[in-house]
């Protein structure tokens, strides 16, 4: 199954590829999310327990509308989302030249001190294995999942590069970083001529714009890649959590996170539900969720955007949001609803601006 003979997303919102951050590496912009593969009875297994038939069923349909970008993590089902993804590529005859294969890094991969965090010794180790899960040479895109207090930032840096100069990974990202841990370590790559940092992967959504604060306007600085995580605020953004309808045995009473203010959240799916109300895709409804996605899609900041399901219809659903265009009344509708609170300095940074506005007489 090759890239070149699938076809591309149906408008100019959704058609073609972004540049990941300042590379010449281009992804779609949805990313095939494998959180919900391979999950047991464990906290991955609250998430989803796809496995091999079922997850080949979800790559095919993403193969097959463009998607060519593909995230995952070692720790996602303790190296089980790996095994999955590298094994679905071979069973759909995908060359490995035609997919973007991202993973990441961090978390406790068994017991004791070093199965764990960013040290030179555990990303050396687990990216080979890694490697030999996802049966390939080369990570297109290795990324350390947070930040670990207990490793200096240059010890983590230079083993990445070590990894890029030795061909096991061709670009380098971060995940759940603050703006200012991003940029000390910018500045290390640029000090040290290490490889550089191209994506970071963060949450971001209509009821989480706490980014916009710091973390957006450094990654715009400095043309660094956004990829967003979670982007219906795990499940939220459905509406199915709100209302006098909402059942209690889903997902969310089990595994509350990420964190939503509840009270805010629902006058935002409550402006989200009037905006799809009445529009439609290929004949269906448009879902308070497609809203939500479509939303992400007219960010200028977002590379990609990172959609998972658990089955086939959930995953289509969330491809066809791609196709939406959202009118400028409606996106200053949601903007109006979902916007942060402004905190110091940025209501002084915007007063202070003033002095320099070309505008000003």
């Amino acid at each position: 199954m090759a890239t070149e003979t699938l076809p591309l997303f149906a408008n100019d919102n959704s058609s073609g590829y972004n540049p990941l951050g300042n590379s010449g590496l281009f992804v779609s912009k949805l990313c095939l999310g494998t959180m919900t593969f391979g999950g047991d009875k464990d906290i991955w297994g609250l998430i989803g327990n796809l496995q091999q038939e079922q997850a080949d069923e979800l790559m095919k349909i993403a193969l097959e509308a463009g998607i060519n970008f593909i995230d995952t993590a070692n720790i996602y089902g303790f190296g089980a989302s790996e095994r999955i993804v590298g094994q679905s590529l071979k069973n759909l005859g995908v060359r490995r030249e035609d997919v973007v294969l991202a993973t990441k890094v961090l978390g406790p991969m068994s017991d004791g001190p070093n199965a764990r965090g960013a040290s030179r010794g555990h990303i050396m180790s687990e990216c080979k294995a890694s490697l030999a899960r996802m049966q390939t040479d080369y990570i297109d895109l290795y990324q350390i999942h947070g930040f670990d207090p207990a490793t200096p930032i240059e010890e983590t840096l230079e083993a990445l590069n070590t990894l890029v100069q030795q061909g096991h990974v061709r670009y380098v990202g971060l995940s759940n970083w603050a703006a200012w841990q991003v940029m000390k370590a910018i500045g290390i790559t640029r000090a040290r001529n290490l490889c550089p940092i191209i994506s970071l992967q963060a949450y971001y959504t209509l009821v989480g714009r706490d980014l916009e604060r710091d973390i957006v306007p450094m990654l715009e600085s400095e043309k660094v890649g956004l990829m967003v995580w979670s982007p219906l605020a795990g499940g939220y953004l459905s509406g199915k959590y709100e209302g006098p309808d909402v059942s209690e045995e889903n997902r969310r009473a089990k595994f509350d996170f990420p964190p939503v203010n509840r009270e805010r959240g629902s006058d935002v799916i409550k402006v989200m539900r009037e905006i799809a109300d009445g529009k439609q895709i290929d004949g269906e409804p448009v879902t308070v969720a497609q809203i939500a996605l479509a939303w992400l899609l007219h960010q200028n900041v977002v590379s990609s955007i990172i959609v998972g399901a658990k089955r086939p219809d959930q995953l289509k659903a969330n491809i066809r949001a791609a196709q939406i265009q959202l009118s400028g009344e409606e996106l200053n509708a949601l903007d109006e609803v979902s916007r942060i609170p402004e905190e110091y300095p940025g209501w002084m940074m915007k007063m202070m601006a003033g002095y320099r506005d070309s505008n000003a007489s």
